[in-house]
């Protein structure tokens, strides 16, 4: 997924990053892939980067630069977030010179500091040295397209990463003892025939669409108990349950002919079609639908001890990815290779990320 955004300059670029990001930068350096399109500016990879040492500037450069060629921007948008006045200058000369030798071209490089942005390359001096103040969110209309939507930057990447950290669900002993006897059942069905094994992944999936889409009549979404976590976290352990509630969610980064056709039409029989979360310019019903997904699978992956929360957080992740949210999608492989370093999807996945290679469709 990419996102299509009207912006009036620079000022109202720096507005939307936090809410391309789900979080404001700090002390970071962010290079935003840019292309054209009849419509307004179109946002291709956003990547951010902690400011390294001096010494490990060249080491910091060459890592951003491989996903940034690989999604082949016409141009590339350098922004520094600072702390200290100047600390960023060294990594926006390197990452431009560095643009410049692989024939990217760098549209800008501006500064974020305290509230206000700089613009310390402007070479016809148009920009005033002290800066000028970043715009209030309701004046930039892009802004208020995400606010509309119910979308709002979290403080930091830590805050970020909170919502993946374990609750108190997650420590409950009788999660653990639903989950084991869970695992106990699933595992005999997988030695009975395909008639148990289809009613099993029938009775999964109605927990799955209650989940996904459910919620009470003032429109409140519903805890979710622990008997149905467990059925939910022991399902993933399904690999092809697993793999077809991807490509459902994710249409693009499956072929359909990988997955079981009784099992893909007993999952559009719970869930309903996916084609609608094809379209690339997304409308306010679909934007909302999204991120009720997001957030209802981050309150699963939550609420998960580490013992089964894996498959659910590489869920997470490749769906973050394929909507173009690199940072939850980092934050979920974070949780669950610290959890299983050799888990194969997460695997697959985080080099994926790393070359920037995304399950994306041009749009018309």
């Amino acid at each position: 997924m990419t996102t299509t955004i009207h912006l009036g300059g620079p000022a109202d670029m720096l507005a939307v990053l936090p809410y391309q990001l789900g979080f404001h930068p700090r002390h970071s350096l962010l290079a935003v892939s840019l292309r054209p399109s009849r419509s307004g500016s179109r946002i291709g990879l956003v990547q951010r980067i902690d400011l390294p040492p001096p010494e490990h500037i060249a080491h910091a450069v060459a890592a951003m630069m491989v996903p940034l060629r690989a999604d082949l921007p016409q141009c590339v948008l350098l922004v520094g977030f600072e702390e200290r006045a100047g600390e960023s200058l060294a990594m926006l000369d390197q990452m431009a010179s560095t643009c410049k030798a692989f024939g990217v071209e760098v549209s800008d490089r501006l500064v974020v500091r305290d509230g206000r942005w700089y613009a310390p390359y402007c070479g016809r001096r148009c920009c005033p040295a002290e800066g000028l103040p970043l715009p209030p969110a309701s004046e930039v209309p892009a802004v208020a397209e995400f606010v509309g939507r119910g979308i709002c930057p979290l403080p930091d990447r830590s805050a970020l990463a909170r919502r993946l950290e374990p609750d108190g669900a997650s420590k409950s002993g009788r999660l653990s003892a639903l989950v084991g006897e869970r695992l106990l059942l699933r595992r005999s069905v997988g030695g009975a025939g395909a008639g148990e094994l289809a009613d099993c992944r029938a009775k999964e999936l109605q927990v799955w669409a209650r989940v996904l889409w459910g919620s009470d009549e003032g429109g409140v979404v519903p805890v979710l108990p622990s008997r149905d976590l467990a059925i939910l976290a022991v399902s993933l352990t399904d690999v092809g349950l697993r793999d077809a509630l991807i490509a459902w969610l994710c249409p693009g980064s499956l072929a359909r002919e990988l997955i079981d056709p009784m099992l893909s039409a007993q999952l559009t029989e719970a869930l309903g079609e996916s084609s609608w979360l094809e379209r690339q310019v997304a409308d306010a019903d679909q934007v909302s639908a999204l991120q009720r997904i997001e957030g209802r699978l981050c309150e699963v992956c939550a609420s998960l001890p580490d013992l089964c929360a894996v498959p659910a957080l590489t869920v997470l992740a490749t769906f973050t990815w394929w909507r173009g949210d690199g940072a939850m999608t980092r934050v979920a492989l974070d949780r669950a290779l610290r959890i299983d370093p050799h888990y194969r999807l997460a695997e697959l996945l985080e080099e994926m990320v790393d070359l920037a290679i995304r399950p994306e469709r041009e749009s018309a």
